[in-house]
């Protein structure tokens, strides 16, 4: 928890033994540690071993650099350091200000400075320090004082830094609710007859986003949260709002682009002030450890899986997100009651993906209940006879709230099928993250990489995915997918979301690991027009990748299927959709044993997203001559749906024996999103590494300003192995640079990863 426990004392006064003896080791950081880590003893003038005291700038800005990465996720923290002059203790305090941090200081002053001097002549050699050091250092106790915000301690009153439970037994009944995401409607009708004096209220976190009615419920909160029979925990959304209330913008995006403007409304219209904010950032607990007669309940937002320790001594990030991940909230419940006493209780909420009732066993709570999605307000209440549990349903909300960040404009916002195609290119063309290539008379428009790195995605921006308009006619010529996102990529994404937005049942097709490729009808030339995302057949050069798909499939697919394809798309107005796989011409990550035309859509020539149905695709691929994309599962329901989840998340998972690179989920509404499997993201990672590897001999990223190397985030032995191989191989992948670049050697014009790849896994084979 947040916690700093610093020291003071001279050397040999008995800091480091205090540590060691109250088993603080582990939570402690030591300047004396970091020295020797710099540099080994080195020699005085005398010829004895000495710990380097000269790089004392370099030493305090690491211990005060590994400090604040410790103080960002609330680890409770020792500092084992002298602390004689009141600066150096100050400088504690703005840290602890930044990450509301409560500052104690052990006061080792008393030991006698002869005690002191020997204990020094005994330590180690290169330990030992002049006795003029430890009579300048007691020189500075004497006139340098503790500042006021540290409190001062005994060596004997640790125990006053513990966190102990407080009695609550002298309240009627106790009120416990978590997850509220700006649903006021349903926590107001819980409240109808107002909060009684002899009972108390718990909420325990995420007050704000998802839902709509976020001012409503700040207002209310606070309304009651200095109530003395109140108390408000810390949830990982209040952090967007402590950075709002405190004029820093550093925002989630959910936050910036749906929670913000109201915010920002409310502030302007003199609805919320932001000094209230602020000073209800400040009254957040992190969590609420009490007794109730019998019973010791623990209170957190995110729930942990045991109190073996002092919570004192356990992360506030793990109280607030919780032990583990999402998915695994049942085994840290299941896990809590095997580490507690049976009279130990923990209630909290933030995560519920497998839909646990309230009571998730007999003595575990969860009072997550998706009530910002149409779900449901949870609350325990306890009393002399016990726990009791409630469900109020919420009628006030919008799982489709699109709201677009302001930044980007008012015509951002506008949707596309609501236009004529003439008012679409319109918007397309004035749309800063949109990028149109114009090719004859036919533009192509597509997201910009700015959107992309940005997550810049809007009404337009999801549209322009491959978007083919024929700008002299206003007539759509070709189209893809619109954008649609990967797993946790973006809110709706998220695991914890998806069993409320898919509307069941939902299919799961396999993901082929290819490109796509486009056919369609050009009117003005009477003949198909091949595309990719961005180029059209008759604009494309030689060494674009729009030729591989032109070459395969006049190799794969004869006169009769050709002419029906014609056929078929001059009478329809419709775009053919394919993954093109050539391992030989265009590799990628996942080894196939042939190459392949993969039908996996076909989709109406509109502004509005529309394909056939899947019994028609398959007579499609059937008449055309190509392989049609394969349904893997039908899901019709969430309990069908998540175990196959967990599954496909195994670093060993396989489909029907092979590697695939994921799958692609579409719900019954034309919801889609994608799924990548470990051994696709796997292999990407290593592949993004080989080319400035066999180029260059290493690869360098650039991360919070600082360049690494690359190879450094290598996670297990393949992929150090891997490594060493490029390392050893590489030169024969390279060849004399003719461009007139400054680069002497370039990668061969025929290299190809999956060959390689191939060469790697036979010496490991050989090796082994």
């Amino acid at each position: 928890m947040r916690v700093l426990l610093l020291f003071r004392g001279s050397p040999a006064s008995g800091k480091s033994t205090y540590i060691q003896e109250h088993n603080l080791k582990q939570y402690s950081l030591s300047a004396d540690e970091i020295r020797l880590q710099l540099q080994a003893p080195v020699l005085n003038n005398e010829g004895n071993e000495i710990i380097h005291v000269e790089k004392e700038r370099e030493v305090w800005g690491l211990l005060f650099q590994m400090l604040e990465k410790r103080m960002s996720r609330g680890d409770f923290t020792v500092i084992d350091a002298t602390n004689s002059k009141t600066s150096e203790m100050a400088r504690y305090k703005e840290l602890a200000d930044k990450y509301r941090y409560r500052i104690y200081i052990i006061d080792m002053t008393d030991v006698p400075i002869e005690e002191c001097k020997k204990r020094n002549a005994l330590r180690d050699e290169f330990k030992r320090v002049p006795e003029s050091a430890i009579d300048k250092m007691y020189a500075r106790f004497e006139t340098q004082s503790i500042p006021r915000a540290i409190k001062r301690l005994k060596p004997d009153e640790l125990d006053q830094i513990l966190y102990k439970p407080i009695d609550l037994s002298e309240y009627k009944k106790i009120h416990f609710l978590s997850d509220i995401h700006g649903c006021n409607t349903v926590l107001q009708e819980y409240f109808k007859d107002g909060l009684k004096d002899d009972e108390y209220y718990m909420f325990l976190g995420d007050y704000i986003d998802r839902g709509i009615e976020n001012v409503e419920v700040l207002k209310f909160l606070l309304s009651i949260y200095q109530k003395p029979n109140v108390i408000l925990l810390e949830g990982n959304h209040e952090y967007s709002l402590r950075s709002f209330a405190s004029n820093i913008e550093d925002f989630t995006r959910y936050f910036a682009t749906h929670t913000l403007p109201a915010l920002n409304k409310a502030v302007g219209e003199g609805e919320l002030k932001k000094s209230d904010l602020r000073q209800f950032c400040r009254r957040l607990a992190q969590i609420c450890y009490f007794t109730y007669h019998d019973k010791i309940i623990l209170c957190c937002h995110g729930g942990v899986s045991g109190l073996k320790q002092n919570p004192i001594f356990i992360s506030t990030e793990q109280f607030i997100r919780g032990v583990g991940k999402y998915k695994d909230y049942s085994t840290i419940a299941e896990s809590f009651i095997r580490n507690t006493p049976n009279n130990v209780y923990q209630i909290s909420g933030h995560r519920n993906i497998e839909e646990l009732p309230v009571q998730v066993n007999e003595r575990c709570f969860n009072l997550e209940g998706a009530v910002e999605k149409g779900g449901y307000l949870r609350i325990v209440t306890l009393d002399e006879n016990g726990f009791e549990t409630y469900e109020l349903k919420n009628n006030v909300f919008s799982i489709n709230d699109c709201a677009a960040d302001e930044d980007y404009g008012e015509s951002t916002k506008i949707s596309l099928d609501e236009v004529s195609v003439e008012q679409a290119v319109s918007l397309l063309r004035n749309n800063i993250n949109i990028r149109e290539r114009q090719q004859g008379n036919i533009s192509s428009f597509n997201f910009s990489r700015n959107a992309f790195e940005k997550g810049i995605w809007d009404e337009q921006t999801v549209k322009a995915r491959g978007l083919f308009i024929n700008t002299n006619k206003n007539k759509i010529q070709a189209r893809g997918y619109e954008k649609f996102f990967n797993n946790n990529q973006v809110e709706e994404t998220k695991i914890m979301n998806l069993k409320h937005k898919f509307k069941f049942p939902v299919t799961a097709y396999v993901k082929e690991n290819g490109f796509l490729g486009m056919i369609s009808y050009n009117k003005d030339e009477d003949r198909l027009m091949f595309s990719t995302k961005a180029i059209i057949d008759s604009y494309a050069n030689k060494d674009d990748t729009i030729n591989v798909f032109i070459n395969l499939f006049n190799e794969r697919i004869n006169n009769v299927q050709k002419q029906n394809i014609y056929k078929y798309l001059k009478e329809n107005d419709k775009t053919i959709l394919i993954e093109c796989v050539d391992n030989e011409n265009d590799p990628h990550i996942i080894s196939y044993d042939d190459k392949y035309l993969f039908l996996l859509d076909i989709v109406d020539n509109t502004l509005e997203f529309n394909h056939v149905s899947y019994e028609d695709l398959c007579i499609a691929a059937e008449n055309f001559g190509f392989t049609v994309k394969e349904k893997a599962y039908v899901f019709n329901s969430w309990e069908e749906f998540y175990p196959w989840y967990l599954e496909i998340n195994d670093e060993d998972y396989l489909y029907k024996g092979r590697h695939i690179e994921g799958y692609v989920v579409e719900d019954s509404e034309k919801f889609m999103i994608k799924f990548k499997l470990y051994y696709y993201k796997y292999w990407k990672n290593l592949r993004n590494l080989t080319v400035p590897i066999i180029r260059l001999g290493s690869a360098k990223i650039k991360k919070d300003g600082i360049v690494r190397d690359k190879e450094g985030s290598l996670l297990d032995a393949q992929a150090n192995y891997f490594y060493g191989f490029l390392k050893r191989v590489r030169t024969e992948y390279l060849e004399p640079d003719t461009s007139g670049r400054k680069s002497k050697y370039k990668i061969k014009d025929d290299f190809n990863f999956l060959k390689l790849r191939d060469r790697f896994f036979e010496e490991m084979k050989n090796d082994k």
